[in-house]
């Protein structure tokens, strides 16, 4: 006990410490580690905390346009390893230099990184990615990454979702430019000079179910160079205003200057299309289909185009989201139809501001385009997606329309929702089993959701084995799965199945849960308070009808009571209601989440409503056993 407590002074101590020296503003040198931190083996405001961040400070250069960025982890538990390995983005061609500190044996081994472990992808002439992996990280580890480019950072996070002990970014000035800042997050840091900014034993980011992205939250510095001017020579400005962002990328191969060629090469797919289609929806939806045909999307998010033309970048086969919808932005134009790019910032990426623009934010393009007297939002990423719907990544309340003189702000805002019904139709034998058919009607994003699940299946038969496999009790004996492919469609699925171990027997009553397999296990909602919106990103509307037929020895006992419970002019809403005719007893019920977004002030709503639902639908059916 003596030992243990004496360990635990010495944590204790070395956490203080720590946290003293930093504070006190001890210059803090790249590789050099203290003992303290080495020992360290919990960070003592947080014992949850799976890794720290021990210091980290930027410090942008003016007089030569250089940033140079220290982090400092501390790794302190196994969960916490996924720090060996991080992205960070750089305005121009990037140095890295990182050790790994690990304490083995009471001695100090140092194990440096390798260029091996660094990626590069440079995205535009302008923005670099950097995936670096730590050597030699391992439960107890101190790294050290060190990073230094010409420019600054787009954003400068103080906020993390494990704590931060230290950080804080200085700017000086530079003569032939202006940036633009903007604060944010629920946090702010201190301003503690001029353009100096920190933060001392920053929270981790609670991060809770049905969030559009943390980085809308994180305490954080946004930076945009807004002109520059060199005297006697030229201003440019950047983003003072969306007009000239427009102006700017207009001027870009990668992105305006690719919609400017001829694009002759679209010539023959466009000649299809307008062959096929009589109307211009037709038109739309062929569009995107031969797009999707031409080009997979490889997964990245991006602003710009990877090869120099649109021709190169429908032989690549595939290729990023700009890369593919660019593409169909100008086949669009090809067939005619009035369409301009919409650039816009990803869900995990944050919002756009409503009001300053932010080239550094945009990572997105979708083609927003007239068809029928209306405007659309069209994008072709996604092989499981229907032609007018956009995929969640994208739905982030608004993006920018170029048309080429003005630019406007566009909303998001779905009209197709998650859209699910249910209907079960069985029979309860003398030995407790259930026998019969499940249906399931998906529809807009649950359609969506289930093609993307089936995707990683080889067939209808691989899907079903992994079903039961992860179904106790389940065993399926047919089965139907339609529509798949078409994707303008709901998928249907149906089984015909035998269930067993879902019935428990007390003093020869029977107590059968009727939501089965759709029954929510725990309240997605679990903190007292929440200080952001609750985002669902779009509707739902979830729906079912549960038929059980009973021996005739079979009685009820006990009824769940009618349930009606619904939130401020329905915008969120359960019935719930059992009827028995004859021997068959029927469950219907509905759950309805009416708005895609909801208020912070309204979470403990929300919370209170998601627990009585799961209250209700936990109760079960008691039935006698008439012998």
């Amino acid at each position: 006990m003596k030992k243990f407590m004496r360990a635990m002074l010495i944590m204790s101590i070395s956490v203080v410490f720590i946290s003293q020296c930093f504070a006190k503003g001890k210059k803090v040198k790249f590789g050099k580690v203290s003992m303290e931190e080495l020992q360290m083996k919990v960070y003592e405001p947080d014992t949850s905390a799976v890794a720290v961040v021990l210091f980290e400070k930027g410090y942008y250069d003016g007089n030569n346009h250089k940033f140079y960025k220290h982090i400092r982890y501390k790794i302190l538990k196994k969960e916490g390893l996924s720090f060996a390995n991080n992205k960070y983005n750089t305005t121009a061609k990037g140095y890295i230099k990182g050790i790994t500190f690990n304490l083995e044996n009471g001695e100090v081994v140092e194990t440096k990184l390798d260029k091996d472990n660094i990626y590069s992808e440079k995205v535009w002439d302008y923005y670099y990615i950097y995936d670096v992996a730590m050597p030699n990280v391992k439960v107890g580890s101190v790294i050290d990454i060190e990073i230094s480019y010409d420019g600054f950072p787009s954003t400068w996070y103080f906020q993390r979702n494990i704590p931060v002990v230290i950080s804080e970014l200085e700017l000086s000035d530079n003569q032939y430019l202006t940036f633009r800042k903007q604060i944010g997050g629920l946090i702010l840091p201190e301003n503690v000079g001029y353009n100096h900014w920190k933060v001392e034993n920053m929270p981790a980011f609670i991060s809770e179910a049905y969030i559009s992205s943390e980085d809308n939250y994180l305490s954080r510095i946004e930076l945009d160079i807004n002109e520059t001017h060199f005297p006697g020579y030229y201003r440019l400005n950047f983003t003072s205003s969306w007009k000239d962002e427009q102006a700017l990328l207009n001027k870009f191969y990668s992105f305006g200057k690719a919609l400017e060629w001829p694009n002759n090469f679209l010539n023959k797919y466009a000649k299809e299309i307008e062959e096929q289609a009589t109307t211009e929806d037709q038109k739309a939806k062929l569009a995107v289909e031969k797009v999707k045909s031409i080009i997979d999307w490889d997964e990245r998010n991006r602003l710009f185009i990877s090869e120099d033309n649109l021709s190169e970048v429908a032989n690549e086969k595939d290729g990023n989201s700009a890369d593919v919808n660019l593409l169909l932005v100008a086949l669009l134009k090809k067939l005619n139809m009035e369409v301009y790019p919409m650039v816009m910032s990803t869900r995990e990426n944050g919002m756009l501001h409503p009001v300053n623009p932010s080239l550094n934010k945009l990572n997105y393009v979708i083609a927003y385009v007239r068809v029928n007297g209306e405007y659309m939002m069209l994008d072709a990423t996604s092989q499981q997606l229907a032609w007018n719907m956009l995929p969640i990544r994208c739905l982030n309340y608004s993006g920018q329309v170029f048309d080429g003189n003005e630019t406007f702000r566009a909303i998001i805002n779905p009209k197709e929702k998650y859209a699910k019904r249910i209907y079960y139709n069985l029979s309860l034998d003398e030995n407790f089993a259930l026998s019969g058919n499940l249906s399931y009607s998906n529809k807009d994003y649950a359609a969506y959701d289930f093609r993307r699940s089936y995707a990683s299946y080889l067939s209808d038969q691989d899907y079903v084995e992994n079903l039961m496999d992860n179904v106790d009790g389940l065993n399926i004996t047919d089965y139907s799965i339609e529509n798949v492919k078409e994707l303008d469609k709901a998928v249907s699925q149906k089984y015909e199945v035998e269930i067993e171990d879902v019935v428990s027997v007390i003093d020869n009553q029977l107590y059968l849960n009727m939501f089965l397999f759709e029954k929510i296990g725990e309240n997605p909602f679990k903190s007292e308070e929440r200080s952001y919106p609750v985002d669902f990103a779009y509707a739902r509307a979830t729906s079912g009808v549960v038929r059980l037929t009973l021996p005739d020895s079979y009685t009820i006992a006990e009824l769940p009571k009618p349930v009606s419970i619904s939130l401020p002019e329905n915008s969120a809403k359960f019935t719930m209601i059992y009827q028995m005719t004859g021997n068959v007893l029927t469950l219907n019920y509905k759950l309805l989440i009416n708005r895609a977004v909801f208020p912070e002030n309204a979470y403990p709503y929300i919370k209170e409503f998601y627990a009585q639902v799961i209250s209700n639908e936990s109760k079960p059916v008691i039935l006698n056993i008439n012998n």
